[in-house]
């Protein structure tokens, strides 16, 4: 009686622990088949990284053999300094650019074959360029792809997670294998952590690139500005030449106008100077046979040019009232410009006698007595006399 009571659990108990034992079972091997699943895609992430990192390798390597290419950006600055400087030494010379003109042309086709030496080359920097941001939109495109598997795979994990926790609340008896399956799923963690810490160091290589690219892309511009400026002093050194030109053109053109009128008026000058020498001579030969004729005894009012070796010439004016007048050089009419001095006087046999002098001979004491000798041509004064040594002759 006690044995069947014994037995009858027993027998009952047995086959839920098969039951038990082959859920179990069937569990871990969904959890095995989905860990060699993980296992094979987290290997095709790292091949799929390897790759990232070879494409990020050959972009520094581009980048670097494009910096190491020959012409760097300070050897372009100093280029450009050197173009600046020959188009601040064409402007100092605008002035005597008329004479230099050939030189300065030489001078702007060196700049303009030097313009286009350096739009040679940002040309093949841009086309560089180009190849590289063709070549980071591949590498972000696979990142993306990379990423969205993680996330894949990150779910997978999870999903691993849940199944494992299902497996340990069915079955007490498998905590041993479900540690060992948790001490491996921390490894796949670690793993994709490892995985994690490669992507962001892709990223740091992507953000790297980006940068470069934006520096020469700065540089592209500020080569282009350079340019722009270079071009517009070309421009404005041609439109000078060609206003100097111009007004060079038209200064000679009136150089020649008044050439032809100074050649004019020597001749008109010469002729009339030919002219003038001949009536001076002819009034000097009528003179001479005047004051032949009629030499003065004794000295008469009138008007006198009074002229010696080594003064000027003046006109005396001397009035039946006693009263004179002097003008500086000949002057053949009193209305003509006011007298430079005026004064009284008294004529007597052989003598001039200046009583009073208003104006233009200060310093002089009146009054003084001038002797006068009578000649042919009119008087001579002689004796202690500020006038002494001039010859008057009357003006008729």
């Amino acid at each position: 009686m006690d044995e069947t009571e014994n037995d009858t659990p027993t027998g009952n108990r047995n086959p839920f622990v098969i039951g038990l034992a082959a859920v179990a079972v069937l569990g871990w091997l969904a959890f095995l088949i989905l860990w060699f699943t993980s296992n094979s895609t987290t290997g095709n992430l790292q091949n799929e990284l390897a790759t990232l990192q070879t494409e990020r390798d050959t972009l520094t390597s581009e980048i670097q053999t494009l910096e190491d290419s020959g012409t760097t950006l300070e050897e372009l600055r100093t280029e450009i300094d050197t173009l600046t400087a020959e188009r601040d030494a064409l402007a100092g010379e605008r002035e005597t650019i008329v004479a230099e003109r050939d030189a300065a042309q030489a001078d702007i086709d060196a700049a303009n074959a030097e313009l286009e030496t350096a739009n040679s080359a940002l040309t093949e920097r841009q086309e560089a360029i180009d190849g590289l941001q063709a070549n980071l939109t591949e590498a972000e495109q696979s990142f993306s792809d990379v990423q969205d598997r993680i996330a894949q795979s990150t779910a997978e994990l999870a999903d691993v997670g849940s199944r494992l926790q299902t497996a340990r609340s069915e079955e007490a008896e498998l905590r041993e294998m479900a540690a060992q399956l948790t001490q491996e799923a921390a490894d796949a963690t670690g793993q994709a952590a490892e995985i994690e810490t490669q992507v962001q160091e892709a990223r740091e290589a992507q953000a790297a690139a980006q940068s470069q690219i934006a520096e020469l892309r700065a540089s592209q511009a500020e080569f282009q500005e350079q340019r722009e400026s270079l071009e517009t002093a070309v421009a404005e050194l041609e439109t000078q030449r060609t206003t100097i030109e111009g007004q060079i053109q038209e200064t000679q053109t009136q150089r020649d106008a008044l050439q032809q009128q100074v050649s004019e008026l020597a001749q008109t000058l010469t002729e009339r100077g030919d002219q003038l020498a001949s009536i001076e001579e002819q009034i000097e030969t009528a003179q001479a046979e005047v004051d032949a004729q009629s030499a003065p005894d004794r000295f008469a009012a009138g008007r006198y040019v009074a002229a010696g070796e080594s003064s000027s010439p003046l006109t005396l004016a001397f009035g039946d009232d006693g009263s004179f007048a002097g003008w500086e050089g000949v002057v053949l009419s009193a209305d003509n410009a006011e007298p430079a001095l005026s004064g009284t006087y008294v004529a007597e046999e052989g003598e001039l006698i200046i009583e009073s002098i208003d104006g233009g001979a200060t310093g002089i004491d009146v009054p003084f007595t001038c002797a006068l000798t009578s000649t042919n041509s009119g008087f001579t004064v002689e004796g202690d006399c500020p006038l002494s040594g001039l010859t008057l002759r009357q003006l008729r």
